[in-house]
């Protein structure tokens, strides 16, 4: 009773039992300023530098054009066209986009840490925009000649486009409400989610593993290329460097190819498995894996496999993750799950598709369209049998365990 009715004072709670607060330094939109300058320059400056590289490796040229070349290849991975007088180049190196994305979505997690209040976050997520954008419509302007001009409003918005979705992400993540509206969503979008991505992967790493298998068996042809072109030892690491940029575009192409639609290297141009028609193509290694003109062999429907295995990942990674025990719930989940691949593979297979310039080369890459219909489709069908097919191997499973189970017992 004496201590319940004892009202002398109590210690101060020690620093480890109050709560603690995440220090704030700076206010969120002065971090996106920072963060959005540092993500720019980190991404362009080695650009420049290989460009001037290869330019110093090289005979002729300047030192400010072999800078511009740079800048104007860290432009085309945000999809910024290069006008060229005679026609434009705006095929995106996707592998050289990744770079700005993982540094943006570094850029947004480290802003988004000092911020709390949702306000804070908008003003955050614009002025990452907003500056990141600004960089970029600098960059336009510098590298800008007569005979190559970037758009800087296009550069603007490209720029601050990829800023607000990579850069939201970055911050929702860092401040945890990610987390929380991924678990405030329905179980059937996530299970949707789950496995698309999933699928998405798997068909990007089906593409990547044609594409090198295609170019082991011709090996000797790209020998040959890299050989006529004569770039000597800092050339050759450069051509590598860009073939890795356009690598992802090439395992696109390749999973387009699987899917059947097929895609073109020019106008009136054509790869697909009903058929080959193609002419005179640049002197360029990841070119050599391109088919001989003609009707392809016949072990090439061996590769309409690939897109049906990655979909039926999509459906097995939903089940596993999600599991769910009523058949139709579960086959519909699985639907979904590759319809989120076909439009995911889709909405990759536009980006990569562009012009290669002046030309024949004004149209290179798959026909979105058609990919899009045969993917959504494929992948729809493919997810629901993988499905299928583990309940059936979960069944079978069990019911072997059951009836072992009964014959040890009987034996007993």
């Amino acid at each position: 009773m004496a201590a319940m009715t004892d009202v002398r004072p109590r210690p101060a709670a020690s620093s480890a039992d109050q709560p603690s607060t995440p220090p704030t330094s700076r206010p969120a939109a002065v971090g996106a300023v920072l963060a959005a300058g540092w993500a720019g320059l980190v991404g362009a400056l080695p650009c420049a530098a290989l460009a001037v590289i290869g330019w110093l490796a090289a005979s002729g040229g300047s030192f400010a054009g072999a800078l511009r070349v740079g800048l104007d290849a860290w432009l085309l991975a945000h999809r910024v066209p290069i006008d060229l007088g005679n026609g434009r180049f705006d095929l995106v190196p996707l592998g050289l986009s990744l770079v700005p994305v993982l540094l943006l979505y570094r850029a947004g997690a480290w802003a988004g840490r000092s911020s709390s209040a949702a306000g804070e976050l908008l003003a955050g997520v614009l002025a990452l925009a907003a500056t990141y954008g600004g960089f970029a419509t600098v960059v336009a302007v510098v590298a800008g000649t007569d005979g190559a001009t970037p758009a800087p409003t296009i550069a603007f918005g490209h720029a601050a486009a990829l800023a607000t979705v990579v850069g939201s992400a970055g911050f929702l993540r860092s401040s945890g409400r990610a987390t929380a509206w991924w678990r405030a969503c329905p179980e059937w979008l996530r299970a949707a989610l789950h496995g698309g991505l999933t699928g998405f992967l798997a068909s990007l790493t089906g593409g990547v593993l044609l594409v090198a298998g295609v170019l082991l068996a011709h090996i000797g042809q790209v020998a040959d290329v890299t050989k006529a072109l004569a770039p000597g030892p800092v050339g050759v690491v450069l051509l590598l460097v860009l073939s890795l940029a356009y690598l992802p575009n090439a395992a696109l192409y390749a999973l387009a190819f699987a899917l059947g639609p097929g895609f073109a290297m020019g106008t009136a141009t054509v790869v697909s498995p009903s058929g080959v028609v193609l002419g005179p193509m640049p002197a360029f290694p990841l070119l050599a894996a391109l088919p001989s003109e003609g009707e392809p062999p016949v072990w090439s429907v061996a590769l309409l496999g690939v897109p049906i295995l990655a979909g039926m990942a999509a459906g097995v990674a939903t089940t596993r993750r999600f599991p769910n025990f009523a058949l139709d719930a579960a086959v519909l989940r699985g639907v979904l799950a590759g319809m989120v691949t076909g439009l995911a593979c889709t909405g990759c297979v536009a980006l990569a598709r562009g012009s290669g310039g002046p030309g024949r080369l004004v149209e290179v890459g798959p026909s979105v369209l058609g990919v899009g219909v045969v993917a959504v489709s494929t992948f729809a069908i493919a997810s629901a049998s993988g499905v299928l097919l583990l309940g059936a191997w979960i069944w079978g499973r069990a019911r072997l365990s059951a009836a072992w189970s009964r014959r040890v017992r009987g034996a007993r």
